[in-house]
Order: C-alpha cells, then sequence, then structure tokens
C-alpha cells in the first residue's frame, strides 16, 4: 500500500546552505549513501534529476534508528 504526502521535518545539519541545496536539487538519488538506514531507495517517476517539477519516489524508515 503506498501514501502519498508530504513529509516535512526540521533537522540540524553541519552544511553550508549551498551543499544542502545541492544534494537536494540535483543529488536526490545520494541520500542513500549518506543515510542508508533511513533512505533506502529514490526513485525519478517523472522529468529529469535536477529539473524543475520532477517527480520523485524515496522508501524510507521513519523514526530514528541511528543511536
Amino acid at each position: 500500500m503506498a501514501l502519498n504526502g508530504k513529509l516535512v521535518s526540521r533537522t540540524c545539519i553541519n552544511a553550508d546552505g549551498d551543499l544542502f541545496f545541492e544534494l537536494f536539487r540535483y543529488k536526490f538519488s545520494h541520500l542513500t549513501n549518506i543515510c542508508p538506514q533511513l533512505i533506502h531507495c529514490v526513485n525519478l517517476v517523472a522529468g529529469q534529476w535536477g529539473a524543475v517539477g520532477s517527480v520523485f519516489s524515496a522508501n524510507y524508515t521513519l523514526g530514528h534508528p541511528i543511536s
């Protein structure tokens, strides 16, 4: 069963804002390498990587399994 909607979260990061923007704009699929315990898979549904209006599907785990 699939759920549609928005996931909103707040977290602190130790990175420059430009690097954070670049990650979510151009390298969204790299999130699986950065936090594999939370984000398991990122797929491009429509559009192109880095293009405005692209649609992504992500398999993720809610919660904080990292101790």
